[in-house]
């Protein structure tokens, strides 16, 4: 907050002459942040305002596998892995690549039991299976290190995958996220794009904690891209999954993403 004060019988009203507030925003070190526009989520993406965190998510299908729901990550280009596996329990993980050549170091990071923030960084074997000790109930993301991995690398909880990283992409390519405990998410952006002139549906759907999934907003495509912005952000309580779907066309390249502000419950 500020005070100022003019003369005010040059600009006002003659009878108009107390003093008067500013309120402006500034960050934990008094500077002034912007208000406005994109340009107001830069201290955001920089640290520097406590209580809040910036995500943002984006995944692709290079062919969809059938003209059912897929989620869009890169595992759902096999016909065995089109919706991510939700319902699985959570468990240490193993990471493997397809080709000897990757032995560099992979993190990965999600949520553990409690739906709090873990990590955990490994060394990749080629194509044996290296093995970790955290456990994992949600896996939000996962990139290499070292080098940019040669062969697709799978991570896995017991035989089912839960992320993947594309042969030469180096960090994971997947369209969902679950707001961690004590955050609330607010989606502010959603942007799709099909290269197929197939009629094809995107929808954002989301499932409360204890709930069921249900759509939350939609798009249609047909050999395009489309964006949305929600003025006022979608809004997700903490443990809420976000999973971003398509339907409607086969063996087509889907991409998509979504930017998220998570604030802290406190």
């Amino acid at each position: 907050m500020a005070q100022y004060s003019v003369k005010r019988g040059k600009h006002f009203h003659q009878n108009n002459n107390d003093i008067f507030e500013i309120m402006m925003i500034s960050d934990q070190d008094g500077n002034i942040i912007n208000t406005f526009g994109a340009a107001s989520n830069v201290i955001i993406a920089a640290g520097d305002l406590a209580g809040y965190a910036g995500v943002h998510k984006y995944g692709a299908v290079f062919g969809t596998a059938s003209a059912g729901w897929s989620t869009i990550w890169t595992a759902a280009d096999t016909s065995s892995s089109i919706l991510y596996p939700w319902s699985i329990a959570a468990n240490t993980i193993t990471v493997s690549s397809s080709s000897g050549s990757d032995t560099g170091r992979i993190t990965i990071q999600g949520l553990d039991t409690d739906y709090n923030f873990v990590e955990e960084t490994l060394t990749l074997n080629g194509v044996s299976s290296v093995s970790g000790s955290t456990t994992f109930h949600r896996v939000n993301r996962a990139f290499m290190l070292d080098d940019t991995n040669i062969g697709k690398i799978q991570v896995l909880n017991g035989s089912t995958v839960v992320t993947e990283i594309a042969a030469g992409f180096g960090q994971t390519m997947q369209s969902f996220y679950t707001i961690p405990a004590g955050k609330t998410g607010y989606v502010l952006t959603l942007i799709a794009s099909a290269n197929k002139n197939q009629e094809t549906t995107i929808v954002l759907f989301s499932r409360p904690f204890g709930g069921a999934f249900r759509a939350q907003t939609t798009m249609s495509l047909y050999q395009n891209n489309q964006q949305l912005d929600f003025p006022v952000p979608l809004k997700y309580t903490e443990k809420t999954d976000i999973d971003l779907r398509v339907n409607g066309a086969a063996n087509a390249t889907i991409s998509a993403d979504f930017s998220i502000i998570l604030v802290d419950n406190d």
